[in-house]
């Protein structure tokens, strides 16, 4: 198990490496720039960095010069990635910064695990890059500036495109597009690696009788605090979403049947904390299916949700019957 640092400005493109290798063991640390991953890293010394190249206040090839500058910090590998992959600028600017693997943003699942492997099994080799000449520190700024300046204005509106298409406006969740490709990867990738999957299908109960009471901003406000307590009951490495409306769900790799009781217990004791707090109209009730399956199991991504879906119909079904 190695730590990861993990440095983007965007948490939507941080989740997508903790979430991928999150699955193989590895802990994780996150930084939104530069600055902010040269402070972690000299506090906890990680085994591998990833980072975007253009950020503000610290660019990335600044920061693997100021790891090279710094002996406990420069043999730590450095992977950049970019959503400028084909500029030849960065490709030569990376190597000037002694970083050999740079990954396309956004990165296939598979160029991802190599570039990471890679640099696992062949740590950089500690040394400090030259000072004068090619490499001199204010030529490799002045270039980074020029191409910051240059491609700023396509990385965000490159960003607000992903995050339209991927997140959930209201929850900041995964939507239904941006989970299938997140859930459908880490499907394969668990197979690849023996581990089993569990699909948890979530429908809230009780929006519709909050929207009636409270109205649609009354609805809204309940979605975006199931959504917070869903991110505190489930772990990083796991892929969850909004599908629409009132239903969630969570893929998880590698739970035991008592790994989802218990997540299953810890769920509906962070609803009963949350409806402890709040007047009993706004009250959380919902109905919840899982479903597990080995890793030799061929499902598809669609049937897997098909399956969960049934799985939560039978547990609301089960519910109303018990009130009746």
């Amino acid at each position: 198990m190695a730590i990861i640092l993990i440095i983007d400005k965007n948490p939507t493109e941080r989740r997508v490496y903790t979430t991928l290798l999150g699955s193989y063991g590895h802990r994780f640390l996150e930084a939104e720039d530069g600055v902010q991953a040269l402070e972690v890293a000299r506090a906890e010394l990680p085994d591998l960095i990833i980072t975007d190249i253009l950020m503000p206040t610290m660019d990335g090839f600044t920061l693997a010069r100021r790891l090279r500058a710094e002996p406990l910090l420069m043999g730590i590998p450095v992977i950049f990635q970019t959503s400028n992959y084909d500029e030849t600028e960065i490709h030569r600017l990376a190597r000037a910064s002694g970083v050999t693997h740079i990954l396309r943003k956004p990165a296939e699942p598979q160029a991802i695990l190599r570039a990471v492997n890679e640099s696992l099994k062949n740590p950089t080799t500690p040394t400090r890059l030259p000072q004068t000449g090619q490499l001199q520190r204010e030529h490799l700024q002045l270039l980074a500036d020029k191409l910051y300046e240059k491609v700023s204005a396509l990385e965000d509106a490159n960003e607000r495109l992903r995050n339209l298409s991927l997140v959930d406006g209201l929850t900041g969740l995964n939507n239904r597009r941006g989970f299938m490709i997140l859930a459908t990867n880490l499907l394969k990738f668990a197979r690849r690696a023996g581990y089993s999957s569990s699909l948890i299908y979530i429908d809230l109960d009780s929006l519709k009788s909050i929207n009636d009471l409270f109205g649609h901003a009354g609805g809204d406000a309940a979605l975006v605090n199931f959504a917070k307590i869903l991110t505190t009951t489930f772990h990083e490495s796991d892929v969850t979403g909004r599908l629409g409306g009132d239903e969630f769900v969570a893929l998880i790799v590698d739970a035991s049947h008592s790994d989802l009781a218990n997540i299953e217990a810890r769920l509906q004791q962070n609803v009963s904390a949350y409806n402890q707090q709040v007047d009993p109209e706004r009250a959380f009730s919902f109905s919840m299916g899982s479903i597990r399956v080995g890793a030799d199991s061929t499902i598809s991504m669609e049937e897997f949700l098909t399956q969960a879906d049934e799985a939560m119909y039978k547990h609301k079904l089960s519910r109303k019957r018990a009130r009746n």
